[in-house]
This record gives structure tokens, C-alpha cells and sequence, in this order.
């Protein structure tokens, strides 16, 4: 008897996926869109191209090493601290990541929008909000860790402070992306936040967070926050200041922890 066929995973190259769901709640639409989130993640369908995994616990691996591909948009790492090593794809180095593991038993993917808590996001009043995130080990305990933002656009030039969600969760991290080990973010104010990176410039073994926030007017201000106290503080004094359509070229991000060796 032959051995059984092993599910064809996703493209483990660089490529551009759907960008995260707007998550769209209030009265009329917001309805509409919250049914539409609850029946696909309910929704049964095979493999890696069904709903998010189940929240399993974390393993208790020994933290393994992490590379990046040599174009920064994908860090090779032990999300889940299973031994096996994991994929998080950032195709626009922007924080609109997924974790892919095509290693593990089952292979299994979750995108942000899964990884946040649906019942929280319900309550909230605003019309729509937009998730970003990104890995690296903050605490320099050897696991990655993962820094979360849910934020508000504006589509005029002044900003709308509204960010219900920022804040880091430390790893390894259940397969919902889950932690027992939450730190807050703190940052100055709730503006947009059109991208989040981690990097390591100086080296340390400790991830910084390059936080790239609205400025309005169409610039984008970018802030670098480190591990402290329990969670991550963000400089307020600014690193740099972008036009809204170059920031994505700045260098900080996942190369900074070393090119992986098959790149």
C-alpha cells in the first residue's frame, strides 16, 4: 500500500496574499460582517486552507534559532515551541503577517484576524479598525514573541486616536496565537498604524519594535520601542519621518536577525 499523500502546502516563497479583513462592526454592515467572520471561522474545509487551528497549548521546546529570507518578508522560527520550525509571512513588510507551519502534525496557518478575540471586538463601537503584528524576541528569552496593534484609519488628514488593542504576547505561543503571558505596548497616542517591523540593529539578541504610525497629512512617523517593565515602551521621540508612499523602504526588519543559510 502506498504511503498517504501529504496535503500540498501553500507556497512556502514570498507572495502577495489577501490583505487582512477590515473588521467592520456596528449597526447594519457591522451585523453583516460580524455573521460573515463568525460562519468562516466555523466553516470546516481540509488541511491548510480551512479556519484557524484549534488553541492548543504551547510546547516546551528549547527556543531554536530564527533566520529571515534575504528580502525580509519571511522569518523562518518555532512559533508554537513544537520543535518544528515555523513560517511568518509579511509579503508587504508591513504587519499583515500569517504563520505557516508546514512541519507540523497537522500542517496548520493562522492569519491575524484570527488571533484576535472576536467577543472583545464586538463590543466596540467604531466603524472599522485594522490589525497589524509582526515576531521577535523582545525579552531575549530565545522565543518569539509577538507584538500586536488594532488601530483606526482615517481617510482625511487629521487621525483618529482610536487603538483598543496594543500589546505584546509573549511566546511560545498556542497555535491560536494565544499567550498566558500578556504585556502591554505604550505608545503615545492611538493614531493609525500603517506598519510594525522587529529588528535587532544594535545586535543585543533582543528584538527592537519599529512602530510606523500616521502623522497625518500624509506622512508617517517611525518610533522604535524596546522590552521594559513587562511589556514593550515606545520611544516618543521620533527615529525618522516618511511620506506615506516610501516608508515601506526603510531597512529595519527581520534581515537584521541574519539571512537563512538556503537563501
Amino acid at each position: 500500500m502506498s504511503a498517504p499523500q501529504k496535503p500540498e502546502p501553500p507556497d512556502s516563497r514570498p507572495r502577495r496574499p489577501p490583505r487582512s479583513r477590515r473588521l467592520v462592526f456596528g449597526t447594519g454592515a457591522g451585523l453583516l460582517a460580524l455573521i460573515a467572520i463568525t460562519w468562516i471561522a466555523q466553516s470546516p474545509a481540509p488541511e491548510l486552507h480551512g479556519p484557524a487551528p484549534p488553541p492548543t497549548k504551547p510546547g516546551d521546546h528549547p527556543p531554536m534559532p530564527v533566520c529571515a529570507s534575504a528580502d525580509g518578508t519571511i522569518l523562518r522560527a518555532d512559533v508554537d515551541g513544537d520543535g518544528h520550525m515555523d513560517e511568518i509571512r509579511d509579503p508587504e513588510r508591513e504587519g499583515t503577517i500569517t504563520v505557516v507551519s508546514e512541519e507540523g502534525d497537522p500542517p496548520w496557518w493562522i492569519g491575524l484576524d484570527h488571533a484576535l478575540d472576536r467577543q472583545e471586538l464586538a463590543s466596540l463601537t467604531t466603524s472599522e479598525l485594522e490589525a497589524r503584528g509582526t515576531f521577535g524576541d523582545f525579552d531575549g528569552d530565545g522565543h518569539v514573541d509577538m507584538a500586536l496593534f488594532l488601530s483606526e484609519p482615517h481617510s482625511g488628514d487629521d487621525p483618529v486616536d482610536n487603538m483598543p488593542v496594543h500589546e505584546v504576547r509573549y511566546g511560545p505561543l498556542a497555535r491560536d496565537l494565544t499567550s498566558e503571558r500578556v504585556g502591554p505596548i505604550r505608545i503615545g497616542w492611538g493614531g493609525f498604524v500603517y506598519g510594525v517591523r522587529a529588528s535587532d540593529q544594535d545586535g543585543d539578541g533582543r528584538a527592537e519594535l519599529e512602530v510606523f504610525q500616521t502623522a497625518g497629512d500624509g506622512g508617517v512617523d517611525h518610533f522604535t520601542g524596546h522590552q521594559d517593565d513587562g511589556g514593550v515602551s515606545v520611544d516618543r521621540e521620533v527615529s525618522g519621518f516618511h511620506a506615506l508612499s516610501t516608508w515601506r523602504e526603510t531597512e529595519p526588519g527581520w534581515s537584521d536577525f541574519g539571512v537563512c543559510s538556503d537563501e
